[in-house]
């Protein structure tokens, strides 16, 4: 028997992950019923499995490059994020409802035709309580759409009807479990429990095509694959044999495939994406046990239409026959060639604005907008302007000994053109109009002390002189009292808040003017030099400022010919949007992050809006903008000491993300190549927990669960950020983790159109020790349209030959020259290999002191 197709095609959730550039946890929450990747699902309890099938990723990968922004979600989508243990039931989803303390799904979930999210709560929950008690306004459950509204298109509230029923038996007309089709457009599944009752789950039950006794006895008959039940049910009226799956697109199966072994199969897929997808999959079964294979793309059908529009649009018997006769046969190497995702695309979460209070999210989005920039940049620019208020003045104490100040460090990385300095001075603005009122309020008394000061420092020296003449003793205690009181005397200084571009030293003496508190915010990378070492006298690197200023520890720096700098309990806050270059840079300097201060920063790498930037867009309402400028000044004008605390609910949260990240810190997990950064994520978390505790509810009570849920998913949107941008730095260092990479510069090195997984394993047999090793590669080299695999046939008895593929024409069409780029804006990609590198096989070819070529 031939291997099951569907097996070869499909990938385990850590090998789609990796090939889609995206985190485990990532995927799953993409994965349906919340997300929009289908999966199979096989088995169940500890011996379940879950397939991703490679045809419906490329689809996904495909649909997500041509969107340069990203598709925003829907607003069921959105709130079925935020839900706890959700689960589809036909059209609609049932969950725990957070507003209360919900031990049965008692909180229900749909979509309206106009896309808007339906909620019902059957405990008695309204819904401003339930959206509140995830982050959400009610407003976050409407659909944002410009076009006039359809009232025809708005589902009535009549009761949910069953209009169809579709009956599914095995080979001897037993029923297996029905498929119900409701009005209002809902499907449910049901099968017999005995005596007349049904369990409304098919779990467990065998797979098998729908109208299967009529397949078994009509034999010799050709076969029309469509997608739905009501199409098999109206080709039957013109006399056709035909049958579908259950459950729609997507879920066609080898299971279903051999039943339809030695027939002729002509596929009819519906007008749409999915419709095209789902064709070539069940094709893709069938190549190699159907004697024939046929896929028919109806004429006139109107988008998303289907097999049964066309019969009502008057198609016939003998025209469908004659349409698949001029169709020819189906072949997998006759098939046009995914479109191909190259390496230097990422898909990185965009900023869950949701998760910040209403203040913060309104000027976020409202910015984003108007200054036609990523959301990312201008979140991570409010979290930081509103930490700078409360930086010193407040910190969080989870549990008795740990005490985490709320100074925040970021970066995010954008190439330039992006409009970063206009969003740093928005974002900042209100910390510069405090500073400069603070200043002109404080400028006559600075004055006057400076001058006083300067006098006495006059009198000093002219009383050391009258001493050093005269050997007057009155006058030389005289200096001595005036000497100690001036060194006592701190220097009179203008008050400030912010700096732009500081050295090190420069930082450290303003955080001992300011009482310990200054924050540093540039729209350029530059300020990384000054970090390095660059312009000291020195020429090392000065971390100690930034290290210090980050954790808190007391700052003392002794210098010999300079003033020494000491500072309690420093707070340094620092935001800077970087280009991918200077990022890129930093991996010559590992003394950035063997000391540990790239493991501070927070960053983000969010996709670059240019090119799609609308023009002219509204700016940000005067409204809004004076809120966020309020929201500001509050915190600055925060007095005293406050430590806040997590109440238990949001402590037992806590703990559980504390659980979490340990395990992504372990080997395997998510963040075992940035463990540096991710053993302070649960800090970070806290300190954005107190940001936004502070901006919603000010500096009383403790901090509460719905605002560390809101820190812990800003915190889990960090994650695959750090990861990518911390690789970036590693320049010449390999982010090619499954060898797919590897793989891909062999084939084009040796101009190859196909090859066998044996040559491939053969020439990197070090790096692919077993034949298996080399699996997770080509996967991921099939999933991004470079290579697809031939179907085969075992014949005979003995080991079945090795897997053969072939490789795109169009792979190295075109191809990028050898080096970084950033995103779609950027590639994380590290600098190529040369031809010379990894072929284990073959002599090293070196040149020797005297320029002799010597083999090794």
């Amino acid at each position: 028997m031939p291997p099951e197709p569907i097996e070869s095609l499909s990938l385990r959730p850590r090998e789609a992950a990796r090939a889609l550039g995206i985190s485990p946890r990532t995927l799953w929450g993409l994965t349906a019923p919340r997300g929009p990747i289908p999966c199979l699902r096989i088995g169940d309890g500890k011996r379940k499995t879950v397939l991703y099938p490679v045809a419906e990723l490329q689809a996904w990968l495909t649909q997500e490059t041509r969107i340069a922004k990203g598709g925003k979600m829907s607003p069921v989508e959105l709130l079925l994020s935020k839900l706890l243990d959700s689960k589809r039931s036909g059209n609609a989803w049932s969950a725990r409802c957070p507003a209360h303390e919900d031990r049965r799904a008692s909180l229900s979930v749909g979509e309206g035709e106009d896309g808007r999210a339906l909620v019902r709560c059957h405990a008695g929950c309204d819904v401003e309580a339930i959206c509140s008690a995830v982050g959400l306004r009610v407003v976050d459950l409407m659909p944002k759409i410009c076009e006039p509204h359809n009232p025809s298109k708005v589902k009535n509230n009549a009761k949910p009807r069953i209009v169809a029923k579709y009956s599914y038996r095995d080979e001897a007309g037993k029923l297996l479990f029905q498929a119900l089709r409701y009005e209002p457009k809902d499907f449910r599944q049901r099968r017999p429990a005995g005596r007349g009752r049904w369990e409304w789950s098919v779990k467990g039950v065998r797979v098998v095509p729908y109208n299967l006794p009529d397949l078994i006895a009509k034999s010799s008959k050709a076969v029309m694959v469509v997608e739905g039940e009501k199409d098999v049910d109206n080709l039957a009226r013109l006399g056709v044999l035909a049958t579908c799956n259950s459950g729609g697109a997507g879920k066609w199966t080898g299971e279903h495939a051999k039943f339809l072994a030695g027939r002729k199969v002509v596929v009819l897929p519906d007008n749409d994406e999915h419709g095209q997808n789902h064709a070539q999959q069940v094709a893709q079964s069938l190549q190699s046990i159907a004697q024939s294979v046929r896929v028919v793309n109806l004429p006139g059908l109107q988008p998303k239409g289907d097999v049964s529009d066309w019969i009502a649009a008057g198609g016939t018997r003998e025209e469908l026959k004659r349409l698949a006769e001029a169709t020819p046969l189906w072949t997998l190497e006759a098939q046009p060639w995914p479109e191909i995702q190259p390496f230097d695309v990422l898909y990185l979460p965009e900023f869950p604005t949701a998760m910040l209070p209403e203040v913060l999210r309104n000027w976020v989005e409202a910015e984003s907008h108007a200054t036609q920039t990523p959301a990312d940049l201008a979140a991570l620019l409010a979290l930081s302007v509103c930490a700078v208020g409360i930086a010193r003045r407040v910190v969080v104490e989870p549990r008795p000994g740990w005490r985490e100040p709320v100074n925040l460090f970021t970066a995010v990385l954008l190439e330039p053109g992006n409009r970063k300095s206009a969003v740093f001075s928005d974002a900042i603005k209100p910390l510069r109009d405090v500073e400069t009122e603070l200043i002109e309020a404080s400028m006559p008394e600075v004055a006057r002390m400076q001058s006083a000061r300067r006098q006495d420092e006059a009198r000093l020296r002219k009383l050391e002189k009258v001493s050093a003449e005269k050997g007057d003793i009155l006058a030389r205690e005289e200096a001595g009292d005036l000497s100690v009181g001036l060194a006592n005397l701190p220097e009179p200084v203008l008050p400030r808040l912010l700096v732009d571009d500081a050295t090190a030293e420069k930082l450290g003496i303003m955080l001992a003017e300011q009482g310990g508190r200054i924050a540093s915010m540039s729209p350029e990378g530059g300020v990384f030099d000054l970090i390095a070492g660059l312009y000291s006298k020195s020429g090392m690197p000065q971390f100690g400022v930034y290290l210090m200023g980050h954790s808190g520890d007391d700052l003392i720096t002794d210098r010999v010919s300079r003033k020494s700098v000491s500072v309690e309990r420093p707070a340094l806050t620092c935001a800077y949007a970087i280009q991918p270059a200077v990022i890129e840079g930093l991996a010559d300097n590992t003394a950035f992050r063997g000391r540990g201060l790239l493991a501070r920063f927070l960053y983000a790498a969010p996709r670059s809006w240019i090119g799609q930037r609308e023009i002219a867009p509204a700016p940000v309402s005067d409204v809004i903008r004076e809120a966020y400028r309020q929201t500001v000044r509050r915190l600055l004008s925060t007095e005293g000491e406050i430590t806040l605390e997590l109440d238990s609910h949001a402590d037992a949260h806590f703990q559980g993300w504390e659980a979490e990240i340990e395990e992504m810190l372990g080997d395997g997990g998510l963040m075992e190549t940035t463990r540096d950064w991710g053993a302070k994520l649960a800090g970070a978390t806290l300190r954005i927990a107190v940001v936004l505790h502070c901006v919603e509810h000010g500096l009383e009570g403790q901090i509460e669960m719905p605002t560390i849920v809101a820190a812990i998913e800003i915190a889990d949107y960090l994650v695959p950020h750090a990861e990518a941008v911390l690789t970036l730095m590693c320049a010449g260092v390999s982010n090619d983790n499954d060898g797919s990479q590897y793989v891909l510069r062999w084939i084009e090195r040796h101009g190859l159109s196909h090859f066998t997984k044996r040559d491939a394993q053969q020439h990197g047999k070090r790096k692919f020790p077993r034949a298996e090793d080399i699996d997770p590669a080509l996967k991921t080299l099939v999933l991004r349209g470079y290579i697809r695999e031939r179907p085969i046939e075992k014949k005979g008895p003995g080991r079945p030959p090795s897997p053969v593929f072939d490789v795109n024409p169009l792979a190295f069409v075109d191809a990028k020259p050898k080096g970084c780029s950033f995103n779609s804006q950027n590639s994380f990609n590290s600098s190529e290999t040369s031809d010379t590198e990894d072929n284990e096989n073959a002599p090293e070819h070196i040149l020797n002191k005297n320029g002799m070529e010597v083999t090794m």
